[in-house]
């Protein structure tokens, strides 16, 4: 997600901000952004909108700089 608060936490907390299919768990999520971008991931949280769509939360370990991640996927 590119949006204001997205970004605080890219830069704040180590975290990318996605949105998820509903059915997937947090285990293929890491596995996921693991494989796809060759990150550690280190935590994700996830929560349902009230419109219907999974939101997730990756946190990277400390070695991975999600502000990189995140130009190289092109959110920024």
């Amino acid at each position: 997600m590119n949006t204001e608060a997205a970004m605080s936490k890219i830069e704040d907390n180590n975290t990318l901000t996605f949105v998820v299919d509903l059915k997937a768990n947090k285990h293929q999520i890491s596995r996921a952004v693991s494989q796809l971008y060759s990150v550690k991931v280190v935590d994700v949280n996830t929560l349902v909108r009230p419109d219907g769509t999974k939101k997730a939360y990756v946190r990277l370990s400390p070695d991975d700089d999600a502000l990189n991640v995140a130009n190289k996927i092109g959110l920024i």
